[in-house]
């Protein structure tokens, strides 16, 4: 039996050039689709495999979450989760947006390792994804989607026996016209998909996005009411419930003052706390269903988002820990023991790997290849450091020269990493600049000090070089262009596409 103890100038290269400075190991073969796993379907069958709901929570930072010690109310269903789950205080994203960082949630690899970067725009086929993984070994599989990056179309269906995109209107109208729709109709269909289901002798795995906390903010009542001031007029809550992105802010067309920003960020706690509202309605199904002891239940976000700090909002283009530190809560009373915190340095990665092991799927042979670790030993992951990248902005570049024609694009048309360390955070512009970060001295990364303190910024930054080199990486995927309209409208509406 396993248990958790309690621990405590920006020229931009091409891709081709970028490959031939040696930044990039050799290209990785597709994980193979026969999987070489846990015994025969006999045996499988007799194999007492928990359910998995995995649920993220888009968009939601650390920091916002009162069971991380944030001193508003905003997740006390989530809190009540955690008291008797197990804590990852440290845990981080691969990426600062949802595509690439969902893609690491489904397959375990970095984004440049699955190819599913800002320059592909989608999850490739030859990947193999957690839901495939679970349904060859006998699980039903479902997913209800909030947030259209996360599509059928751009690669994450693949494994599911049903999967909900909630942005189409034939699921819209499982919900009333009223804000954060999408969230309110996966609710009730994710219902429905568990009731039905009450007879099956099959576990099921059940993933689920609540894209609430994303931009624009404007949580439904009573979440808004509950953490808007009573000094804010209407106008104000109105104009600033309608940004949708960072675009005009980074030209300097959208100025925003501290009040605005204050604004914003309040209304940002209602999203949180509305999503936290959504995840304790399942639980709470799973719990009235009998079954929320024998479902592996994690709770996480794909990225954060800026508010303001470092004269940023959104969260595109940010390595900061506003951007990358999300939460991360994993029950299961079986294996996982109630209250055990930890402090070591976790990543998205790890998340396959930990739901195979808990569900007592093997990977025979090492036929999974994966850059992250399980979480559910005894013995946590004693990481060094945490990887965080992004390729080039193509699809911010192309909306920047449509909207703002103004704009130099030379300078947002860069790639970036992060690595963080128990104590420092080096991010690289790469070809451009570095930023170094003493984030126990300085956790809100006010103080750059990577000339003051060039010795540990250059060793860091070897240490980076070095992992680049040595972890193979996907570079000949093209481009999506994607075509499914409704989708591209959801994104366009997100602030993400011209």
């Amino acid at each position: 039996m396993r248990m958790i103890k309690n621990q405590t100038s920006r020229k931009a290269l091409t891709r081709r050039q970028f490959l031939k400075r040696g930044l990039y190991g050799s290209l990785t073969a597709g994980l193979s689709s026969s999987l070489l796993l846990t015994g025969c379907r006999k045996q499988q069958q007799e194999i007492k495999r928990p359910n998995v709901l995995l649920i993220v929570l888009d968009t939601a930072r650390a920091d916002r979450f009162s069971f991380l010690g944030y001193n508003r109310s905003t997740s006390p269903h989530i809190d009540a989760l955690a008291s008797e789950a197990a804590i990852y205080k440290r845990a981080y994203a691969p990426a600062f947006w949802t595509l690439p960082s969902h893609a690491s949630l489904f397959t375990g690899l970095y984004p440049s390792q699955a190819g599913a970067t800002s320059e592909t725009n989608r999850l490739p086929a030859f990947n193999t994804t957690l839901a495939e993984v679970l349904k060859k070994v006998g699980y039903d599989t479902a997913a209800f989607i909030c947030n259209a990056w996360v599509s059928k179309e751009r690669g994450f269906a693949k494994g599911f026996d049903r999967f909900y995109e909630m942005w189409r209107p034939q699921n819209f109208s499982q919900a009333p016209k009223r804000p954060s729709r999408a969230e309110w109709a996966a609710v009730k269909m994710a219902f429905d998909w568990l009731n039905k289901r009450k007879t099956a002798k099959n576990p099921f795995f059940l993933f689920i996005n609540f894209n609430s906390p994303h931009m624009p903010y404007f949580p439904p009542d009573p979440f808004q009411a509950d953490f808007i001031k009573a000094e804010y007029q209407n106008e104000e809550i109105n104009r600033l419930s309608k940004i949708n992105g960072m675009w005009a802010h980074l030209a300097g067309e959208l100025k925003l003052s501290e009040r605005d920003l204050r604004i914003m960020s309040d209304l940002y706690d209602g999203e949180i706390a509305f999503a936290d509202y959504c995840t304790g309605k399942v639980t709470d199904q799973l719990k009235t269903l009998g079954i929320l002891d024998d479902t592996l239940v994690i709770v996480t976000s794909d990225h954060g988002e800026n508010i303001g700090e470092h004269g940023l909002i959104d969260h595109l283009l940010s390595m900061y820990e506003t951007t990358l530190h999300i939460p991360l809560v994993i029950r299961y009373p079986k294996h996982i023991q109630a209250g055990a915190t930890f402090d070591n340095l976790v990543s998205l990665v790890d998340i396959v790997p930990t739901i195979l092991d808990l569900c007592d799927v093997r990977n025979k042979n090492k036929t999974l290849k994966f850059a992250g670790t399980t979480l559910a030993g005894s013995d946590q992951p004693d990481r060094t450091f945490v990887i965080a990248e992004n390729e080039r902005p193509i699809n911010g570049i192309e909306l920047m020269k449509s909207r703002f024609p103004n704009f130099d694009t030379g300078k947002i048309d860069y790639r970036m990493r992060a690595l963080r360390t128990n104590q420092h955070k080096l991010i690289w512009n790469i070809d451009d600049g570095k930023e170094l970060y003493d984030l126990q001295a300085d956790p809100g990364e006010l103080n750059n000090l990577a000339d003051e303190l060039a010795e540990i910024a250059d060793r860091l930054h070897g240490t980076l070089v070095k992992w680049m080199r040595q972890t193979p990486s996907e570079s000949d995927v093209p481009i999506l262009e994607g075509k499914d309209h409704e989708s591209l409208k959801i994104l366009r509406s997100l602030g993400y596409l011209k």
